[in-house]
């Protein structure tokens, strides 16, 4: 979940818990490459979304599970669990190469409360999320995978959705037809059964929040 992606290169992973099988109502056409993954650490990602704001909007309860949906090489999943030492952070993601790059950072191997996941497992966690962070994901999976995230949490859990917004004129991140509009991400939310319940816009992001329906 949380994919940097330059203007000139249109390949992309597609994580979430089905694979290139399901891409019914994904607008990006092909998955990330993992050769590309140092793209993912580009410092310049927290200026535009900073997150420690990401944090705040996520309102993560103390002592509670927080699950990053797509986290790719864990890039806000280490920070989370680095600034939050009291939370449970559980890094998910469908592309191993992705989990080995994340569990092979020093800064990684030093958070206890960290774990790298792989989708195969998602079941196992259905219903057991305070929390779950959904950054640069929205545009890539499928419904069916969408229906996966929502069914992570507990019934009182709530689901921050960021992508890059299709309104927004940027010099960074998929071409516009890849992605969505703030109000295009809610009616797809919508649509798989989700409940909006707040939301903001950042430089060249949305942030939706929501629960189940």
């Amino acid at each position: 979940m949380e994919k940097q992606h330059d203007s000139h290169h249109h390949g992309r992973h597609h994580h979430g818990a089905h694979g290139d099988a399901d891409r019914h109502g994904a607008r990006q056409p092909e998955r990330f490459d993992p050769a590309r993954a140092a793209l993912l650490d580009d410092p310049s990602r927290f200026g535009y979304l900073p997150p420690d704001e990401i944090f705040a909007m996520l309102a993560a309860p103390a002592g509670s599970r927080v699950v990053d949906f797509g986290t790719g090489i864990g890039t806000y999943a280490i920070e989370l669990a680095r600034s939050r030492p009291d939370l449970e952070v559980i890094a998910l993601d469908e592309q191993q190469e992705m989990l080995d790059l994340l569990r092979a950072k020093p800064e990684a191997q030093k958070l206890s409360n960290l774990s790298a996941v792989h989708t195969d497992e998602i079941t196992k966690l259905n219903g057991t999320a305070d929390r779950v962070l959904a950054l640069n994901v929205l545009h890539e999976v499928g419904d069916e995978a969408l229906r996966a995230m929502a069914a992570l949490l507990k019934p009182t859990g709530t689901v921050l959705v960021v992508d890059w917004n299709a309104g927004a004129d940027r010099p960074a991140g998929p071409p516009r037809d890849h992605v969505y509009t703030a109000s295009e991400a809610r009616e797809r939310m919508e649509r798989i059964g989700l409940r909006i319940e707040g939301e903001r816009m950042f430089k060249y992001h949305y942030a939706l929040l929501a629960r189940r329906a």
